[in-house]
């Protein structure tokens, strides 16, 4: 069954939306998941890259899908989708926000609220310090998938 899983796994390749139009002019004003990477300050990649990396090390069955506006990893559905977003990272976690207890500015329950990617639970991480407290969170959505 995992097997199968991985094989209607989609296989995504990079947008060539944003091209601009015949006067070279882009189209669209707001920047796709990658290139908010590419513009963010070297601390906040490190910190980016070593979410990834600890979200990759939670076991061989996750799988990332590097999509326009986010990145999310799956297990056999998505259990978080990463955003970049003005000096920090937003992580969207598959868990139920009732089961965390809520902390201002670093926790928010968005049932009710739209956002891209999926995942009821909003972690902010703006540091070191932030992301230390989300692994417990993030080990949590690895094993409740």
């Amino acid at each position: 069954m995992f097997l199968l899983e991985h094989l209607n796994t989609p296989i995504v390749k990079p947008i060539m939306e944003n091209v601009g139009d015949e006067n070279g002019i882009k189209n669209s004003t707001q920047k796709t998941h990658l290139e908010k990477l590419a513009t963010i300050s070297e601390n906040m990649k490190n910190l980016y890259h070593s979410i990834c990396d600890f979200i990759e090390s939670l076991g061989d069955d996750i799988v990332s899908n590097q999509l326009k506006l986010y990145l999310a990893y799956k297990k056999v559905q998505n259990m978080v989708c990463i955003e970049i977003c003005n000096k920090q990272i937003i992580l969207f976690l598959k868990l139920n926000p009732e089961t965390v207890e809520l902390e201002n500015g670093f926790t928010r329950d968005m049932r009710s609220i739209g956002h891209y990617g999926t995942g009821d639970l909003q972690i902010t991480i703006k540091n070191v310090a932030d992301f230390e407290k989300a692994k417990p969170l993030l080990q949590r959505a690895y094993n409740e998938i």
